[in-house]
């Protein structure tokens, strides 16, 4: 059986991704010195410089960014806010998506909402990046197996591809799945 039902919550999707993904980027590299583990920047100077110079050096614009907004959503003035409330919609989230594996084995949809892009024609503007993100994040969110396959070309030449989700601790249908609509199907397109 086919539906092709709209997910009620998947205007929250990309908005609670990006509030508890940055959370969660800001909490665990708050600790990230450079000292114990990974890049080091050379610079000596002091404890608290050899830190910021590490954390310069070693994260991109974007990685900062996400850490910046993380820091935000985390502060004591509006965690309620964001970060808890976020958390409250990652639990519907994931109970609608629960219901819908009641029905159905498998869930299917784009990889993406268009098709790939040139490198670096969305580099400078965000919010155009991260809506990009608007069919991976509910098995991110929910916490249920997904797998990626191409599809073919577009007729404009970029690649494209469909997205499968499977229920909890089903990742051998899903594989299996996945690997028939790759023999039967799509290498018959």
């Amino acid at each position: 059986m086919v539906n092709s039902k709209k997910f009620e919550l998947a205007d929250y999707l990309v908005p609670c991704y990006y509030v508890l993904t940055t959370a969660e980027a800001s909490s665990n590299l708050a600790r990230y010195d450079g000292i114990k583990y990974a890049y080091r920047a050379s610079s000596m100077e002091d404890y608290f410089s050899q830190i910021s110079e590490t954390r310069s050096q070693a994260f991109g614009s974007e990685v900062k960014r996400r850490i910046m907004a993380g820091t935000y959503v985390l502060s004591e003035n509006v965690e309620d806010d964001f970060y808890k409330k976020a958390q409250k919609i990652r639990r519907l989230i994931f109970d609608e998506t629960k219901k819908i594996f009641m029905d159905y084995d498998f869930i299917i949809l784009p990889t993406t909402p268009t098709t790939a892009f040139s490198f670096g024609e969305k580099f400078r503007d965000a919010t155009s990046m991260y809506l990009e993100d608007i069919f991976n994040v509910q098995a991110n969110l929910s916490g249920v197996p997904a797998i990626s396959i191409p599809l073919g070309k577009h007729s404009n030449g970029s690649p494209f591809g469909i997205q499968i989700y499977a229920d909890s601790f089903e990742e051998q249908k899903l594989y299996q799945f996945a690997n028939y609509l790759n023999d039967k199907i799509i290498s018959n397109l």
